[in-house]
C-alpha cells in the first residue's frame, strides 16, 4: 500500500517545540500530540500544504519561502485513527524559523509550546521525536 502524502511544520524556539493536541474533532487519537500537519490536497504543493496546516492548525502564518528542507525530513508510520482503523502515511517534514502570529486553537487541535526534553511524558505521534531529534542536529550544524 502507498502512503498517503502528508507534511508537517516544525518550529523549534529555544529548548522547546510547538505541538498540537489532538481533539475529539480530529481524525487522529484524541490526546495525541504531533506536529502541525496534514494531506496534501490536489494540485497543492507540499510547501503550500504545509503552510496551509500550519495556518489551521495553529494560527501562525509563514511564507513557503521560510520552509527549510533538511536531512531525515521523511517519515513512513502506520498510524490509527478512530474507529481503529490503521492508515500508512508519508509525512515530509519541513523546518520553519520565520512565521507570524500568535497561536490559537482550532477544532481539531490545541497548539501548545513543549520542552524538547520533556516530550517523552506526552502521548505523541510515531516519528515525532525523530523529526525534533533531526532538526537539532540541523540546526547545531
Amino acid at each position: 500500500m502507498k502512503p498517503i502524502p502528508t507534511v508537517a511544520v516544525l518550529i523549534i524556539k529555544d529548548d522547546e517545540v510547538l505541538l498540537v493536541k489532538h481533539t475529539e474533532k480530529a481524525r487522529h487519537l484524541t490526546g495525541t500530540y504531533g506536529l502541525p500537519s496534514g494531506r496534501i490536497d490536489e494540485n497543492e504543493t507540499e510547501r503550500k500544504a504545509a503552510v496551509r496546516e500550519l495556518l489551521e492548525e495553529t494560527g501562525l502564518l509563514a511564507k513557503e519561502d521560510n520552509l527549510i528542507e533538511f536531512p531525515k525530513n521523511f517519515y513512513v508510520a502506520d498510524l490509527e485513527r478512530k474507529g481503529g482503523k490503521k492508515l500508512k502515511f508519508g509525512w515530509r517534514v519541513f523546518l520553519c524559523r520565520d512565521y507570524n502570529g500568535e497561536i490559537k486553537n482550532s477544532e481539531e487541535s490545541i497548539p501548545q509550546w513543549v520542552k524538547i526534553g520533556e516530550m517523552d511524558s506526552y502521548n505523541l505521534l510515531p516519528n515525532i521525536k525523530n523529526a525534533v531529534m533531526a532538526a537539532q542536529r540541523f540546526l547545531a550544524k
